[in-house]
């Protein structure tokens, strides 16, 4: 076997093995397993901000637990937190392209949402919503930085939308009155003694 054929092999070889761990580091997905246009730890994120053309609105976490505005009022744990959990895991409905040259045929140029989530150690992720799909039930989205074009449920982007149009605070939580308040005492009357009268003086 000649140098030059004993190295092909050799480099064959190399590029097997190099596929090889490829392959292990990054398997590629089951079939019909879900992908996703965004995906970060949920409990890194410390930060939402989002914007529509209507206004904007920021939140930031509260240590150990909750969600409060920017300017320092409390939020609806239960709104933001959900959209903070369905944002840092974006579940995509399909791929479009796997990159982007033109935003424009999307609406991503001038998108209807823009969400950012901004992790623990100062990290960003840009989401732009841009405009819906034929079946008016999903909508196309783009992660800054990435470049894939997804489509996703228009659900998301609904919430998205009222976190700013209708701010998420929290419901008044309603007190129930004391038994000893809620139960009247009722007030008894003081009792009249009758006044007995003396015998009238008997007339001689």
């Amino acid at each position: 076997m000649g140098r030059s054929t004993l190295a092909m092999v050799l480099v064959f070889a190399v590029l097997a093995v190099a596929v090889w761990v490829l392959q292990t580091k990054n398997p590629a997905p089951a079939e019909g397993a879900p992908t996703y246009a965004l995906e970060v730890e949920e409990g890194s994120i410390t930060r939402l901000d989002v914007s529509t053309p209507s206004g904007s609105a920021a939140f930031e976490k509260l240590e150990p637990f909750g969600w409060k505005f920017a300017s320092g009022d409390a939020a609806d744990f239960n709104r933001v937190s959900s959209v903070v959990n369905r944002l840092s895991k974006l579940r995509t409905q399909a791929k479009v392209l796997d990159q982007v040259t033109d935003r424009t045929p999307y609406k991503l140029d001038s998108p209807r949402v823009i969400a950012t989530l901004t992790a623990r150690d100062g990290a960003q992720h840009q989401v732009l919503f841009g405009g819906q799909t034929v079946s008016a039930t999903a909508a196309y989205v783009l992660v800054e930085g990435k470049g894939q074009l997804y489509t996703v449920s228009s659900i998301i982007i609904g919430d998205l939308e009222r976190l700013v149009t209708e701010p998420p605070v929290p419901t008044p939580t309603l007190t129930t009155p004391s038994t000893s308040e809620a139960t009247a005492t009722p007030t008894t009357p003081d009792t009249l003694t009758p006044t007995i009268g003396l015998p009238a003086p008997s007339v001689q």
